[in-house]
């Protein structure tokens, strides 16, 4: 197992749990390992909570969802179907993240849809405004039938809600997966508040809703940056919030 994935996913764990993006010790960030494994934050009698996780709790899993290595106390989650699912339907994928924020199952519940009620004061805007599904289904993705339904039905995008479940997000490395899904966690947050305010909020002007759904420039001259290096200058700001820079 590499040193270096097996800190990195323990990493997220820690702030995605210390940023509560799930409750209890729910919730799991996994790597792609090689051809057919992942580096995938185990459950079990010697579990850990999300925030406590340590580079000992991360174990090896198979894409058959057999362990390959690690603590024989800490075994695969059972929704490691979900993730390695994904990984064998998007070559794409490399980190693949599953939390239960309150926020999200509170919409989901009440069939509330996530739309483009803001742009520039997050990130959220433009998920938004790329379109963000809803898996029609609340129980566990505990199984191979369940893992691939659920793989296909997320198709080629980057995020996808749980029907009084939880969340979903695919990308091209952990940090990138761990962002998306703190910026889905802020779209569902002020969503839900919207809705308390006074029913369906407001839709953003169509003009707006385009620009918003632009991806940053990587090479734009001025403010936050695009592109991987803006991911990465996220991930710092979000790990220094939780104490983990």
């Amino acid at each position: 197992m590499d040193p270096d994935q097996i800190e990195r996913v323990a990493t997220a764990c820690r702030v995605l749990g210390k940023l509560d993006a799930t409750h209890g010790a729910y919730g799991h960030v996994s790597v792609r390992a090689g051809d057919d494994s992942m580096l995938i934050k185990g459950k079990g009698k010697g579990q850990a909570g999300l925030r406590d996780t340590q580079a000992s709790d991360i174990i090896s899993v198979s894409f058959d969802v057999e362990q390959v290595d690690g603590d024989p106390d800490v075994r695969p989650p059972s929704e490691s179907f979900l993730h390695a699912w994904i990984y064998r339907l998007r070559p794409d994928v490399e980190s693949v993240v599953h939390m239960h924020p309150e926020s999200a199952l509170l919409l989901t519940i009440h069939d509330l849809p996530l739309r483009t009620i803001y742009g520039a004061y997050g990130q959220g805007g433009r998920m938004a405004a790329e379109g963000i599904p809803t898996y029609p289904n609340s129980l566990t993705v505990s199984d191979h039938d369940r893992g691939r339904e659920f793989a296909e039905f997320f198709g080629d995008r980057r995020a996808c809600l749980m029907r009084a479940h939880g969340v979903a997000v695919a990308g091209g490395s952990i940090e990138e997966a761990a962002v998306d899904t703190l910026v889905l966690k802020e779209l569902t947050d002020i969503t839900y508040k919207a809705y308390l305010l006074g029913g369906e909020p407001p839709e953003l002007p169509e003009e707006e809703r385009a620009a918003i759904a632009k991806p940053l420039d990587p090479d734009r001259p001025f403010g936050a940056a695009g592109g991987q290096a803006g991911v990465l200058a996220n991930w710092t700001g979000y790990r220094q919030l939780a104490g983990e820079a």
